[in-house]
């Protein structure tokens, strides 16, 4: 196979200037503002112009998140993930700056979705920040609780969201199917924002039922 792909690779080194063109940054830094409203046009692309591609890769974190939790499932009952680490033996400097910690990272990883069209950033993201921001509660207070349950359930649901909205697009575009549906430039961004927010929450409930999985193996 690795034969095979560098055959390949050094065929196309000859026609370099026609297969590896600048036809799409052209296209998109001329039109990308007015046809996505995303000053950000990693953003106007993944949720505008491939938002195809982006609901895959919501798709495969899904399947992930539900083959770790399907692959660490076991018998025994367990009342919460607590960290691996004795609770006595984390230092309470650590503790401390956690609890100063937490909110900022909250804040920021919310900013960083909702912006996302504006400025570097985006839900997938912002989502992994928010993430680590809920999984600094396991160093504050160890007796926190996550239900796994109702996070993939949640995801599930914020997943046929993505769709359906992505889907709306192809009554309101004469056919185009997951796009930005509001024709208004003005209202573009409402699209781009409430897309970010769904992808945001969705990679950050992943994660922490990922990671909620791993502590529970750990023990």
């Amino acid at each position: 196979m690795l034969v095979g792909i560098l055959y390949v690779f050094s065929l196309s080194m000859f026609d370099l200037e026609v297969i590896y063109n600048d036809f799409g940054k052209q296209y998109f830094l001329a039109n990308g503002l007015n046809e996505t409203g995303s000053m950000n046009l990693v953003t106007g692309i993944y949720l505008d112009y491939r938002l195809f591609d982006s609901l895959f890769e919501a798709g495969i974190l899904l399947i992930a998140v539900s083959g770790v939790m399907w692959i660490s499932q076991h018998n025994i009952q367990e009342k919460n993930a607590t960290f691996m680490i004795d609770k006595q033996k984390t230092p309470e400097l650590f503790v401390t700056f956690s609890r100063l910690l937490y909110p900022l990272m909250l804040m920021f990883g919310f900013y960083v979705i909702i912006n996302g069209h504006t400025s570097p950033g985006g839900g997938f993201q912002g989502g992994a920040i928010v993430a680590t921001a809920i999984l600094i509660l396991y160093y504050i207070d160890i007796s926190k609780t996550i239900d796994v349950g109702l996070i993939l359930t949640i995801e599930k649901i914020l997943f046929m969201l993505l769709i359906i909205i992505g889907g709306i697009s192809y009554f309101t575009t004469d056919g185009h199917i997951f796009t930005n549906f509001i024709n208004d430039p003005s209202s573009k961004e409402i699209y781009l924002i409430t897309l970010n927010v769904l992808i945001g929450i969705k990679v950050a409930l992943g994660l922490t039922a990922i990671f909620t999985a791993f502590l529970k193996e750990g023990r």
